[in-house]
């Protein structure tokens, strides 16, 4: 290995090289479905208007550089020996500021920093948690000076954004750079969530056997809902939003019906201000009761409501003579050097360098705002200064570091942009422990200094060399003590909310799926007869494109032409009964369960979505476009067959697959055979609706051999409707929905679906397809109706969410006692 591996694959690889890596990286962000920003915005994934504008899904994807940043590791041992002292030092300011505020009182940091900061919850007051710390995880955000050395530019400790971009990121990018990985030997990242774990379950109050933890999200609304699921599935915990926990006799308890699973711990994933709408901020993101049961050691959670204090820019100043106060230690990483505005010499020293330095405005109840002094002009200048002298107390000051660079891929070539390093860290029972390197954030403009938001940044991964094989051993193993600790419980109970969505998964996969294949059908009579009116084809073709606009509800337009009908009802944006809608709200759905389902789905969900989104030329037929997304949700298909457990989750997947299968074919019958043609007509859509149910070759088989009706309507309605042994059919959907409601517990409904089975089993095909029409439809018409109300009664006793609380925020005054 050189001592610059980096600058060694450049060199052998070149910039084609690097772009196409580039490209790569762009391919596997979309095939593992990594964005930042709101996934969906529907609260429930069923039918919505199609004009409504939330029905697709809106996260932005990710962005990386393939090249990573390499932090050699003596120079890691001593940043993760400053932040270790860091986040030790800030857990024991947390644990005074809630907690007697001795630091006030003793004038060691200025009351007005804190009592005006929005980070500061003074209804937390007293809160203190089990365990050795009250700061759990920890975040920070590091520059480095043009002499080398790191500086803390602010910290990220109240709710750390980023270690699970961070995991991705280095999956990503040791795809990409598989050679250069090869060549590299890394501190390996993996340990970081075990030792996480066990930070959690050394937050359980009750500590009296297996710890049931669970990461509170705000939902795919929230700009990194992406990362949550992410976290949730890499720690085991289940995901959750406010919706499905409650409070039940002092404890949080996630609710599923009538059952009832208390929690211990939680992952707190959303803003302070608006975990509990009883004490804090009305809010639909949060807890009700939440706080005082965190006080009552009813629930862990971390970090601590109120921990978002810790990320005050007018602490930063103080933090020198707090870490020698408390820890009788001069800090070994030192910040940016700043200055808080509401003390007078730090206020001179920031109106003297209005065109120099960065002013950041932290008021009561108000987001921080970044201003870069240089780039303002002189009567915006002078309006800065005004606001800092009307309110000194709510603005820090701080040197800006010019020298952090990194190399990026651009299509020109290599340039150098500006980067932050996002470290985190995790309490360990002797301390902290770090993530190795952390996520670098460069600014997609080339002339951004401040570093601004996730979506305006260019993630890139952070390599820290390992010294020798027993120190990356050392890396990846638990934590000592760690294992002494009890499980965490992996089964849990599935709240509404998350039942709901998995059944749609099921429901909106077989439905893209079900229409691919009449569409792929009616496209073929399309290509052979819509020039020739008047003939048998012809009018077949007809038949079917009504029993298409039946079943989609999408109308044929006059005067339309059957080659553009089609082609809306695969990719028409937005409405519903397109297969481009049912992919749409499938994602959503996966989406909302992400900790739920396989991961190999998103590969296949990406690969689906980009199939839609090609527009084939006019002048070419759909057929290839068709089968490729039938490849797409025959593979969902297999991955929950053959890579899901046998439990809930597959339970409520398999009952909406099933049950939208089984009314899809109906409703297909009733529209084909299930009305008068004339005999000639009659055949040929039999056929078709055949070659739809994917049973056109077992019907020729059957005929020739006299095995099965000879009539194709008779063999459609036998293969269709009443043979359990095709995958196909109405009967075998509802065997399999009796299994699959049988695994989600409910032996009423499954006993229902089992009589209709019996009832079905009972039908004289030959009888039936027969007789007069009607007599079919009225068969038809009664399974729906009993399958309907299947379905209204799963949704009644598994689907249904209590009404959110909604109470006004109460005002606890808590003085600097």
């Amino acid at each position: 290995m050189t001592s610059d591996p980096v600058a060694a694959a450049v060199a052998d690889l070149g910039l084609k090289g690097l772009l196409a890596a580039r490209a790569e990286a762009r391919r596997q962000i979309q095939d593992d479905g990594i964005r930042f920003g709101a996934m969906a915005s529907p609260t429930a994934p069923g039918e919505f208007p199609a004009d409504d504008p939330r029905w697709h899904t809106q996260g932005r994807n990710w962005a990386i550089d393939p090249l990573p940043i390499v932090i050699g590791s003596a120079q890691w041992a001593r940043l993760h020996a400053g932040l270790e002292q860091r986040a030790r030092l800030l857990d024991l300011i947390l644990t005074d500021l809630y907690n007697g505020r001795a630091l006030l009182h003793r004038g060691l940091i200025p009351p007005e920093v804190v009592l005006g900061h929005p980070g500061f919850v003074p209804q937390a007051d007293g809160l203190h948690q089990a365990g050795p710390h009250q700061l759990v995880l920890t975040g920070a955000d590091l520059g480095q000076h043009a002499d080398g050395e790191w500086h803390v530019l602010a910290d990220r400790s109240g709710l750390p954004i980023g270690a699970g971009y961070a995991m991705a990121t280095r999956r990503i990018t040791t795809r990409v750079m598989a050679g250069l990985h090869r060549e590299v030997t890394l501190a390996r990242m993996r340990g970081f969530f075990h030792t996480m774990t066990a930070a959690l379950q050394r937050l359980d109050p009750h500590g009296d056997g297996p710890t049931k933890a669970v990461l509170l999200s705000a939902g795919t609304d929230s700009d990194t809902a992406y990362e949550h699921g992410f976290l949730a599935t890499l720690l085991g915990v289940p995901l959750a939003i406010a919706e499905d926990l409650t409070m039940r006799d002092g404890r949080v308890v996630i609710t599923a019906g009538d059952r009832h699973e208390a929690v211990d711990v939680i992952y707190r994933r959303v803003l302070a201000r608006e975990a509990d709408p009883l004490d804090l901020r009305s809010s639909e993101r949060g807890i009700p009761g939440l706080l005082e049961a965190t006080r009552r050691r009813m629930v862990g959670v971390a970090n601590p409501i109120g921990a978002e204090v810790l990320d005050n820019p007018g602490l930063l100043p103080y933090l020198p003579a707090l870490a020698r106060d408390l820890l009788g230690e001069d800090l070994l990483l030192t910040s940016a050097p700043t200055w808080w505005c509401g003390d007078e010499a730090g206020r001179r020293h920031a109106l003297a360098g209005l065109d120099t330095l960065i002013f950041k405005r932290f008021g009561h109840d108000q987001p921080t705002v970044t201003l870069c002094g240089w780039q303002l002009s002189a009567a915006r200048r002078s309006e800065l200064a005004a606001r800092i002298e009307a309110a000194p107390w709510a603005w820090a000051a701080q040197d800006a570091l010019r020298a952090s660079e990194t190399t990026v891929v651009t299509p020109t070539g290599l340039e150098s942009r500006h980067f932050v390093l996002r470290t985190f860290g995790v309490a360990t029972p002797n301390g902290y422990d770090l993530l190795p390197g952390g996520l670098a954030r460069v600014a997609k403009d080339a002339d951004a200094f401040v570093m601004p938001s996730f979506e305006a940044t260019i993630a890139k991964d952070v390599w820290v060399l390992a010294p020798d094989e027993p120190a990356r051993a050392e890396a990846t193993r638990a934590p000592e003590g760690e294992l002494a600790l009890p499980a965490l419980v992996r089964r849990h109970t599935f709240p509404p909310r998350v039942a709901e969505n998995l059944f749609w998964v099921g429901r909106y996969c077989e439905r893209a799926d079900g229409t691919t294949r009449l569409l792929r059908v009616a496209d073929d009579l399309v290509e052979d007869y819509a020039g020739r009116p008047g003939t048998t084809g012809h009018a077949t073709m007809a038949a079917l494109l009504d029993a298409l606009a039946a079943l989609t509800r999408i109308e044929r337009r006059e005067p339309e032409a059957s080659e553009t009908y089609v082609r809306r009802v695969l990719a028409e944006a937005g409405r519903r009964g397109t297969i481009a809608y049912a992919a749409s709200r499938l994602v959503a759905a996966a989406q909302e369960v992400r900790d739920n389902v396989p991961y190999d789905l998103w590969h296949v969900l990406a690969r689906l979505e980009r199939t839609i989104a090609i527009e084939t030329p006019a002048s070419e037929q759909l057929q290839h476009q068709l089968f490729d997304v039938l490849e797409s949700t025959l593979a969902v298909a297999g991955i929950v067959a053959e890579s899901m457990v046998r439990d809930e989750s597959w339970g409520y997947i398999e009952a909406g697959a099933r049950l939208e299968r089984a009314v899809a074919t109906i409703g297909l019958l009733r529209q084909t055979v299930g009305r008068a043609h004339p005999f000639i007509i009659d055949g040929q859509l039999a056929e078709s609706v055949l070659d739809v149910g994917a049973s056109i070759i077992t019907h020729r088989r059957r005929t020739l051999s006299g095995q099965g009706p000879a009539i194709p309507a008779q063999s459609a309605i036998a293969l269709l409707l009443t043979d359990e042994h095709n995958p196909r059919s109405v009967a075998f959907s509802l065997g399999r929905l009796e299994c699959a409601l049988g695994v989600v517990g409910d032996a009423e409904l499954a006993a229902a679906i089992g009589s209709t089975l019996a009832r079905l089993r009972s039908v004289d095909v030959v009888e039936l397809a027969s007789g007069d029409r009607p007599a079919v439809t009225d068969r038809l018409n009664n399974l729906t109706r009993e399958l309907y109300a299947v379905s209204a009664a799963l949704s009644r006793k598994h689907f249904a969410r209590a009404a959110r609380p909604r109470a006004l925020p109460t005002q606890r005054t808590v003085g600097a006692r």
